[in-house]
Parts: structure tokens; C-alpha cells; sequence
């Protein structure tokens, strides 16, 4: 087969005669060439995108004997380089010899050599560097600024099918995740350090929020959190209405009447909008009283009352409640928050977090509206969310921010002491035999269903890449 295979490889396209297929497969996938014994890619055309033609070079997924450039010249690959994602060329510091010459440099990807020209890479200066042009279909000659001609490797021969048929497989799978069905074939030893990057991942993804937000708080880590803090109290559905109203209602305004429960709260509810009607309870006309005095003396502009959501949800998440507890959280730290971001153990931020909302909220969920008598306190998974969606997040961007690794160490550990959260996502990875036993490993798989699975970034994930390769190996050891 390998003598065969450099045959092959030895003809140029003008000397290539077109492949007749003795035997097509399903899905019009694999075709046995008569020159060959195992299946290659039917043509014409490769209609699976340049990403998975880049993944299979850089992998080196492909007939490696007796390689030549289109014009016959001898081609050793050292480097296939690196896929990035940015402008200019596919792939960088690639190593290639091109009859004994050593080359260093990038490497461009196209389905077809005449995309280069169709693409305007001939004009473009950060083009000149391309050592190597690889294509699936070599259909034309083409030149370098500088007005060399370009070293071109032709992959038709060359690509196995399997790996292709794999990659379709994924991409039209119905399942909870493209490789639902796939999974066993995976060697969990080599699953931790991927899920470890992409919890990593996330993290880094929500820092871009946060130092966002840091900037537009003037760098007041402090500010930040509180703000974080607040957007956690309101969950998902909620969560934009608080972070209005921690813009409506400054924290240095808020710790002005950290000793006074009854002025935090009538803040709080003022300023998000929700004490602008006629009152029949006297708790809420006092609120009503109070947030009058505080709105002329700090000239306060309320948040607008119609963001905040309370259908379909269970009244213990009420807005309502939710304000209520973040006060008491907000008078149990002082207004200050820092002791927060300085606790080295889940623990001691539980404490902290461990509040109940106000007497008159053990009878209401809505103000004027009695409801049978229950304490409303915060609870342990309350706290945890708060913590793995505020706590963590800000510890881990000020440890990025600052360079001090330390904290954002902290941060990774509080992921590490907390137990996962209950969700749907979650519970869909547990029936694949994948378990969330921490925070950490729950938020990274859900990132890896969210960022890679739900989009099929499958050539981009370690997962899809290990059954990738593990088809072109099994296929090599056949």
C-alpha cells in the first residue's frame, strides 16, 4: 500500500486521472480508490470546511509516506505548526524541508489552491512568510507577494475517511452532546486535565465582565463585588434588574446605614422602583417614609420597577425576598464586603452569608400580601451560588488584574471545597457516566457543554480531538 501511496502522491494534478470509485458508501462518505486499499474522501469537493482540514494537518491525520510538494519536490513535515484564529495565515511556527531546505514560518489552509487568489493573499504582505500552502484539491499555481511560487501539499490522496465519517457522525448527532454515544471510547485518565483548562476557560471568560465593570467603577474592587454580589442575588431571571439597581444605588450610599436595617432596606426597595404605589401594611409605609427623606438628601433616581420579573418563579426567589436578604448580607458585612474576598475557606463565607430577611418577610412574599408564616433565609445553596457567580469570579479577575496569582488561586480552591450545583446540564453529563463531584469540575462541564457542545466545537475540544485520533489510529493498526 505504501508503494502505491507514493505513487500516487508522485503524479501531479495535470497527470492524476479522475478517481472512479469501485464501491460507495453510506452517506456518500467513503469511496475505495482502485489504486488503493483503504477509503478515501469522495470527490468532488471537501464540503467539510477549512476548520476540519486545518485540525487534520495540524493533527497530522493523514498518509504520511514518501510526501511531495504539487511540483514533485521531496517534503519532510517537523512542524505541522498551530491553528490560530486570528487574522493573517491558518497555522504558525511551522517547520517543513523541501528537498533537504529547511523552512520556518506559518502555513495556510485552503479546500483549493485557487482560494489563495480568491482570498487577495497574493497582495498581502503577511502572507509573504506561508512556507507551505495545504490543500485538499490543488486546481491552480499560485504566488507569494514577493512573486515566489508557493510550495503547495495536495491531502486528496492522503485523508482517510474514517475520521471524516466521525467528525459528520458528530456534527448531526441528536444527543445531549454530539459524542453521547461515543464517550466510552475515551480515556478518562486524560479527561481531568482537559476539563481543568476549560474551568479555566470559564473563568477567564466571566474575567472579561468583571474587569469590564472593574474599569467602569474606576478600579473599586469593592464597588465590583457589590455589584456581583447583587447580580447573583437575582439568579438568571433577575439578574440585569439588580445590576440596575446596584447602578441606581451606590455602595458608599449603602454603607452610610449599615447599622440601620430599616434604611438599608428602604434603599434598597426604593431605589429598585418597588415603592411607588399606595401601601396598606404600616412595615411598608414606614420604607415608603424613610426612602423619601434618603431620596431628596442623596438625590436618588429609582430603577424602573417594570424589570423586575416575578412570574414563573417560586415565590422564596421573589425579587422581594431576594432584596431583602442582600440587605441583610449588606449590614452582616459591614457595607465593606472585603471579608468576602480575604476568607480562605468556604466556611467562613458561609457565615457571613448566613442571613434571614426581615421580621415582616416571614409573613410576605409581596408587600400587602400575607402568606402563611415561613423564615426566609438565605440557605446553604443560595450561598453557594452566590460564591461560585460573584465571589469567585472577582477573586479571579483581581487575582489577573493585580498579577497576583494568589488570588486567583483562592479562587479555583473555593470552586474545589464547594460541592456542584443541581441542574439539568449536570444531571445530563451524569447519565453519561460523567460526574460532577465539586464546583470546579461542575462548572467546567458546563462550559464544555455550553462553549464546545452546543456549538460543535468538537475539532476544538480534547474530547473530539482524542476520538478524532483515536479513528486514524485504529484505522493504522488495522
Amino acid at each position: 500500500m505504501m508503494e502505491l501511496s507514493s505513487r500516487v502522491a508522485d503524479m501531479t494534478t495535470a497527470e492524476r486521472s479522475p478517481i472512479r470509485p469501485t464501491r460507495i458508501e453510506e452517506n456518500n462518505l467513503r469511496v475505495v480508490h482502485p489504486m488503493l486499499s483503504r477509503p478515501l474522501l469522495l470527490e468532488p469537493g471537501f464540503p467539510y470546511g477549512e476548520d476540519l482540514l486545518q485540525f487534520i494537518w495540524a493533527s497530522r491525520l493523514f498518509e504520511h509516506h514518501a510526501l511531495r510538494t504539487t511540483d514533485g519536490r521531496a517534503l519532510e513535515i517537523l512542524k505541522p505548526g498551530r491553528i490560530q484564529r486570528n487574522s493573517g495565515p491558518d497555522l504558525l511556527d511551522a517547520q517543513v524541508r523541501i528537498d533537504g531546505q529547511l523552512w520556518a514560518g506559518t502555513v495556510e489552509v485552503h479546500l483549493r489552491s485557487s482560494e489563495w487568489n480568491a482570498h487577495g493573499h497574493q497582495f498581502d504582505p503577511a502572507y509573504d512568510n506561508v512556507v507551505l500552502h495545504v490543500v485538499y484539491e490543488h486546481d491552480a499555481e499560485v504566488r507569494t507577494l514577493s512573486g515566489n511560487v508557493l510550495p503547495t501539499i495536495e491531502l486528496l490522496p492522503r485523508v482517510s475517511s474514517e475520521s471524516i465519517a466521525l467528525h459528520h457522525g458528530l456534527m448531526r448527532d441528536q444527543g445531549f452532546v454530539p459524542c453521547a454515544a461515543k464517550l466510552d471510547r475515551v480515556d478518562k485518565a486524560r479527561l481531568s486535565p482537559w476539563l481543568e483548562r476549560v474551568l479555566v476557560e470559564r473563568l477567564e471568560r466571566k474575567t472579561i465582565e468583571v474587569e469590564k465593570l472593574y474599569r467602569a467603577l474606576d478600579g473599586d474592587a469593592a464597588e465590583t463585588l457589590y455589584h456581583m454580589l447583587a447580580r447573583s442575588f437575582g439568579l438568571k431571571v433577575n439578574a440585569e434588574p439588580f445590576g440596575m439597581l446596584a447602578y441606581a444605588l451606590p455602595l458608599r450610599t449603602v454603607q452610610r446605614y449599615r447599622d440601620d436595617a430599616l434604611r438599608t432596606e428602604a434603599l434598597l426597595f426604593g431605589q429598585a422602583g418597588l415603592l411607588q404605589v399606595d401601601f396598606v401594611d404600616e412595615y411598608a409605609r414606614a420604607l415608603q417614609r424613610e426612602y423619601a427623606v434618603l431620596a431628596r438628601l442623596h438625590d436618588l433616581r429609582p430603577a424602573p420597577v417594570a424589570a423586575w420579573k416575578f412570574g414563573r418563579m417560586r415565590p422564596v426567589n421573589f425579587p422581594t425576598i431576594r432584596i431583602a436578604q442582600l440587605a441583610q448580607v449588606l449590614m452582616r458585612c459591614q457595607g465593606a464586603l472585603s471579608d468576602l474576598l480575604q476568607a480562605e475557606r468556604v466556611g467562613e463565607i458561609h457565615r457571613l452569608l448566613d442571613v434571614s430577611a426581615s421580621d415582616y418577610w416571614t409573613t410576605h412574599y409581596q408587600f400587602d400580601v400575607p402568606a402563611i408564616p415561613k423564615s426566609k433565609r438565605l440557605g446553604r445553596v443560595g450561598a453557594d451560588h452566590i460564591i461560585i457567580n460573584a465571589i469567585v469570579p472577582v477573586l479571579f479577575a483581581l487575582g489577573r488584574i493585580r498579577g497576583d496569582q494568589a488570588l486567583a488561586d483562592r479562587a479555583m480552591d473555593l470552586l474545589e471545597q464547594l460541592p456542584p450545583e443541581a441542574n439539568t446540564v449536570l444531571n445530563g453529563w451524569a447519565e453519561l457516566d460523567l460526574n460532577a463531584d465539586t464546583a470546579a469540575r461542575g462548572q467546567a462541564l458546563l462550559e464544555l457543554k455550553n462553549t464546545y457542545c452546543s456549538a460543535r466545537r468538537c475539532l476544538s475540544c480534547g474530547i473530539g480531538n482524542q476520538l478524532l485520533r483515536g479513528s486514524v489510529q485504529g484505522m493504522h493498526d488495522r
